[in-house]
C-alpha cells in the first residue's frame, strides 16, 4: 500500500497545489485513528489535473469513480485507486473554502496539511459520526483562530454543528 508521503511526493512531482484533508490530516494533529483512505483537495484546473491524473496513474493508479467529469472547470471528485488497495480520493478545489484549505496548508514531514481551522469546518460540514468524533479532539486544540473558523462555518451553514461540539468539548 502507498503511504500519504507516497502520496505526496506523487502530487509534488506533478507540480499540484493540495492540501491533505480527511482522517488522516486530523491524525498528523490527534492521537490517530484508523481511516482507510487518502482525501486530497488540489488546486487545479483541467490541464494541472491531466497532470496529476498521469503521475498517478504512472504510479499504478487507476480512475475508480469521477463526478463533474464533463465540466469545463473538470471533475469535483477523483477517486483513484492502485493494485495495492490505496485509495485516493481527489476533490478538485472550486470553492473558497477549499482554495483557503490549500493556501493555509502548512508543510508536515513533506506533506503539506490542511490547518485544524479548515478541518474543523470540513468536518462540520460532512457531520458523520465519526466526523463528530474528530470534531471533539479538534476544537480542544490550543490556538485555534475561531474568528476563521466561525466566519467558513456561517458560510456553510454549520456554525450550529460548531456551537454544539464546542460546548460538548469544552464545557
Amino acid at each position: 500500500m502507498k503511504s500519504v508521503d507516497d502520496v505526496a511526493r506523487i502530487l509534488s512531482s506533478a507540480g499540484a497545489e493540495y492540501a491533505l484533508i480527511g482522517g488522516h490530516a486530523v491524525n498528523a494533529v490527534l492521537e490517530p485513528r484508523f481511516t482507510a483512505d487518502i482525501d486530497v483537495t488540489i488546486a487545479s484546473g483541467p490541464a494541472a489535473l491531466q497532470r496529476v491524473r498521469a503521475a498517478l496513474l504512472a504510479a499504478g493508479f487507476h480512475v475508480e469513480r469521477e463526478h463533474g467529469g464533463a465540466q469545463p472547470s473538470g471533475p469535483d471528485f477523483v477517486r483513484f485507486v492502485d493494485d495495492d488497495g490505496t485509495v485516493l480520493e481527489l476533490q478538485t478545489a472550486k470553492t473558497g473554502l477549499q482554495r483557503s484549505a490549500i493556501a493555509r496548508a502548512h508543510d508536515l514531514a513533506g506533506v503539506r496539511v490542511a490547518s485544524p481551522e479548515d478541518l474543523i469546518v470540513f468536518k462540520a460540514i460532512a457531520n458523520r459520526p465519526k466526523d463528530q468524533i474528530d470534531l471533539l479532539g479538534l476544537v480542544r486544540l490550543p490556538g485555534i483562530d475561531w474568528s476563521y473558523v466561525d466566519a467558513q462555518a456561517r458560510d456553510w451553514g454549520v456554525d450550529a454543528v460548531i456551537t454544539r461540539v464546542r460546548a460538548l468539548a469544552c464545557p
